[in-house]
């Protein structure tokens, strides 16, 4: 009995431990997940309530900003009302609007600035069909000559636009229109007529489709005659006078008021009660079913402007919704569900902690003996050559597992010294680096080469002092020799690059600044003189653009080996661009006078090498040099300074005819300090009105007036009277000569609209100067002055010298060609002394032939002279060319000329030039004289 009762004990014991055990472990897989999912409900819960709540705040602003659209629409709508009502009530006032009376009214008003989006304020004048053309008359007198009511035909009434403001752009267009052919305009016109109240018009135009909608619509007021009873309907159609109008742009309104309108709003504005696709004033037509695609909430206002309904359609953008969209509740959702997984990832690791661990020790051992072996591996690898010295540089242990640049074997450096093994130039700087890697831990930058396979490499030695040594030795050293010879082959390229030219090799600009001021320093040190000589080839940019680039760089190649060779030891050719080229000569004298025979002597060997032919390509090139020489030492030039001079003398070589030889004198820098005083007083001149125009009549064989020759004139207060020959260059080379071009075609268009009013079309001849004539917008600005100033195209001549034809001839024909079809005639001024060539007069559409005051001033005693001016009279009889003889002087010249069959003459004998605004009263005075 005893037995049996302690036999049960000892059996079921194990059994509740294993219970017991088991129960534990499920409550720790089981209660974190339970305790994860609670609070993941709790955080699903709270989210949902708050989400709900941004939804509606979102709606409530939504709302808020479309109410504010509608409210800003509707205001800015009645601020035009208001303005209309100004403008009837200052026309009710009027007997009779003057056109600079409406626009000042209107210009005060400031529309761009306190209105934006009006196209302009107009008058609208009603005019029964009987009186039409009484009214055309009436306008036109009041200064609009070109005025005519549009579209054409007749009809019973007319509304014609009679004032705009501002007048420009679109606006031009509109004046004279009949705005009772536009449907939508003729429905509002008659409503405001009938009701005596604001109309607002429907969609004046069509949109162009697919494109965002811009529509144009009017504000119409009516104007009663205050003589007329106004108010019973018959009454008003009877009296009604016209109107005042607003056109504008239903976009440009939008855009005015942006700042006050929510960006992230979609606004789409419909003519009507119904969004139909064709009462679509502005807005995109896609957004309204972009934002039923992404379901957002779309709201619509109804206003009412000027006896019509507006319906404004409005849906928030993607960018609304960002903007009002209350993130927080997604913030403290995300922190629950952190919060939960980390709980239970904290009852993860609980569990497993000791497993993990073990683990984590295998991982350990394994990642020492990977980094064991990496490092290994990782020597092994480097290419450059890694080696141990001590303090006398000798080396005990070398290692590199490749060297692709050398062929010598690491081990036999082993034992000998570091400066043993370089060249004996560069032993010191290595040992040198040994000692300061003792003194400081660390040495770089030190540089050596070697000769490897014939072939020199450079290396950079970077050496670093190891702190542990073994028990009786000296201090040992880390060093490891980098293969750098890319580098330095990198750095002499950039060299190369930096200080010499690309193409010649030569220095460049750079180099010889660097020499010009060393050479300059010696010369002020030891007494010596040196030259600077300005070299620039004669021509070369016409055998550089007729034979191609590559052909003028192997020129300029060839030039800079003929100056090279001139050259002594020790001197300098550089070239400093394009066909540029600088030689310093230094040491060639102690005096001034010796040092310019010697630099003239050379100079003069260049200008002769250069004239020699150039043989490019089985062909031979001829270009010459102009040469200019200024010496150093002197006072405190600068290396620009002498830069300066040199390229100053060397203008004036070419000045005086090129392949010439000038030296620097003072002289030259006060005559370019001359031209650029004189270039900024032209300037001014223009501002100031100080240039004039003059003409110089020109008469036929009789003696009668046939025309004039329009020529400009400078009065300086300080100067004086300054001759064209003296400011007209500068103009060329400044660019003014564009304005001063400009200015007289207008002044010669309104001289020969003034004459051909009194009936006296005489032809006026303006000078065209080369840069003017290229200008791309050229035929269209002479084409605005005549449609300004009225004049008859066929009485304007314009000048162009030979000069213009060497260059882009297919071009200029062109150009002439459509300036003729205006009815514009050409003249060759100074006919014969330039790039005479009867190809170009067969070719080129001219009326006129000039012949220079050159042929003409020895006739008809020079036979040379008189043989060649009658040659261009029989070549223009034959092209039926009108030609004009210049600077006739003598009785004896025209009477020649008048036997000769010569259409003009002009010169001092018959006039000489005078204002233009004085000659112009002398001719019109008998036609206003007669006319009284």
């Amino acid at each position: 009995m005893t037995s049996e009762q302690d036999t049960v004990p000892a059996s079921t014991e194990p059994e509740r431990l294993r219970d017991a055990s088991a129960s534990q472990r499920w409550l720790v897989l089981v209660l974190p997940p339970l305790m994860v999912l609670m609070m993941l409900g709790v955080t699903g819960l709270y989210w949902y309530r708050a989400h709900n709540e941004s939804l509606d705040k979102r709606l409530r602003n939504f709302h808020a900003a479309a109410e504010q659209i509608a409210y800003n629409l509707r205001d800015r709508m009645s601020t035009y009302e208001v303005m209309l009502r100004g403008v009837q009530g200052y026309v009710d006032g009027s007997e009779r609007i003057e056109r600079g009376e409406f626009q000042s009214y209107v210009g005060a008003l400031q529309m761009q600035q306190t209105r934006p989006g009006l196209q302009g304020i107009s008058l609208v004048m009603f005019v029964q069909g009987s009186g039409l053309a009484a009214h055309l008359a009436d306008i036109r007198g009041r200064g609009f000559s070109g005025y005519t009511v549009h579209p054409p035909g007749e009809r019973a009434q007319y509304a014609p636009i009679t004032h705009i403001e501002p007048l420009e752009g679109r606006n031009l267009e509109a004046l004279g229109l009949d705005a009772l052919t536009l449907p939508p305009a003729r429905e509002a016109l008659e409503r405001a007529r009938d009701t005596g109240r604001l109309a607002l018009s429907g969609l004046l135009g069509p949109l162009p489709p697919g494109t965002p909608a811009q529509g144009e619509v009017g504000l119409f007021l009516p104007v009663y005659s205050t003589l007329l009873e106004a108010e019973t309907l018959s009454g008003r159609r009877r009296a009604i006078r016209g109107w005042v109008a607003a056109p504008f742009r239903v976009g440009d309104v939008v855009k005015g008021l942006s700042r006050e309108f929510d960006p992230d709003i979609a606004l789409a504005i419909y003519d009507g009660e119904e969004p139909l696709p064709e009462a679509l004033l502005y807005g995109e037509p896609g957004l309204q079913a972009q934002a039923l695609a992404r379901g957002a909430v779309q709201t619509s206002r109804r206003l009412e402007v000027g006896g019509r309904a507006w319906t404004l359609r409005m849906a928030p953008l993607p960018a609304f919704d960002l903007r009002h969209e209350d993130e927080g509740h997604h913030l403290v959702a995300v922190m629950g569900v952190f919060i939960s997984l980390l709980l239970g990832w904290f009852a993860w690791v609980l569990a497993t902690g000791r497993e993990r661990a073990a683990a984590l020790a295998r991982r350990m051992t394994a990642q020492l003996r990977g980094a064991r072996d990496d490092l290994e591996s990782t020597l092994s690898a480097i290419p450059d050559l890694l080696f141990e010295l001590d303090a006398e540089g000798r080396i005990h242990h070398c290692r590199s597992a490749h060297m692709p640049q050398s062929a010598l074997d690491p081990t036999q450096f082993v034992g000998q010294r570091l400066q043993d093994i370089v060249p004996p130039g560069e032993a010191a700087g290595c040992l040198q680096a040994v000692r300061a890697a003792l003194a400081n831990g660390y040495s770089a930058g030190h540089q050596y080469h070697l000769e490897v396979d014939g072939q020199t490499h450079w290396y950079e030695l970077s050496i670093a002092r190891k702190d542990s040594t073994h028990p009786g030795e000296g201090p040992r050293f880390v060093a490891l020799a980098r293969d750098v010879t890319e580098r330095q082959q990198a750095q002499a390229r950039t060299h190369q690059l930096a200080y010499f030219d690309a193409l010649t090799g030569l220095p460049n600009r750079r180099m010889l600044l660097d020499r010009l001021g060393l050479a300059l320093a010696a010369a002020r040190r030891n007494g010596q003189i040196g030259a600077l000589l300005f070299v620039d080839l004669d021509n070369f940019k016409q055998i550089n653009d007729a034979r191609g680039h590559t052909l003028g760089d192997q020129l300029l190649a060839e030039v800079a080996s003929r100056l090279t060779g001139l050259l002594r030891p020790g001197d300098t050719v550089a070239r400093l661009g394009g066909d540029e080229f600088v030689l310093l000569l230094q040491g060639i004298a102690t005096d001034m006078a010796t040092a310019g025979r010697q630099a003239l002597a050379v100079a003069e060997r260049v200008r002769e090498a250069l004239e020699l032919p150039y043989a490019i390509d089985t062909h031979l090139y001829s270009s010459t040099g102009s040469l200019g020489i200024t010496l150093f030492p002197k006072r405190a030039e600068g290396v620009e300074d002498l830069l300066r001079e040199a390229d100053t003398a060397m203008y004036r070589a070419k000045d005086l005819g090129r392949n010439r030889i000038r030296f620097y004198e003072a002289a030259m820098q006060a005559d370019v300090q001359e031209r650029l005083a004189l270039e900024q007083d032209l300037k001014k001149a223009m501002a100031e009105g100080q240039l004039a125009a003059y003409i110089q009549p020109q008469v036929d064989a009789q003696g009668s007036v046939v025309g004039g020759e329009l020529l400009m004139r400078w009065s300086h207060p300080v100067r004086g009277s300054v001759p064209p020959a003296r400011f007209i260059p500068i103009a060329e080379a400044s660019g003014l000569i564009l304005p001063m071009g400009a200015w007289m075609i207008e002044k010669a268009c309104d001289a020969i609209a003034q004459l051909q009013k009194q009936g006296k079309p005489l032809s006026i001849s303006v000078n065209v100067s080369q840069r003017q004539f290229r200008q791309e917008d050229f035929v269209e600005r002479v084409r605005n002055v005549l449609a300004q100033t009225g004049a008859t195209p066929s009485c304007l001549v314009l000048e162009v010298t030979e000069s213009l034809l060497i260059e882009n001839l297919d071009d200029t024909i062109a150009r002439m060609t459509e300036l003729v079809h205006l009815g514009v005639r050409f003249s060759i001024d100074d006919f014969g002394t330039g790039y005479s060539s009867l190809a170009y007069l067969k070719r080129l559409p001219l009326y006129e032939l000039k012949i220079d005051k050159s042929f003409v001033q020895d006739t008809p005693d020079d036979p040379s002279d008189t043989a060649i001016v009658q040659s261009i009279l029989s070549v223009a009889r034959h092209l039926n060319l009108r030609v004009v003889a210049e600077g006739v002087e003598t009785q004896a010249q025209a009477d020649f000329l008048a036997a000769s069959q010569c259409d003009c003459l002009q010169g001092y004998l018959f006039y000489r030039p005078e204002p233009l605004g004085g000659w112009l009263d002398g001719m019109l005075r008998p036609a206003r004289e007669s006319t009284s």
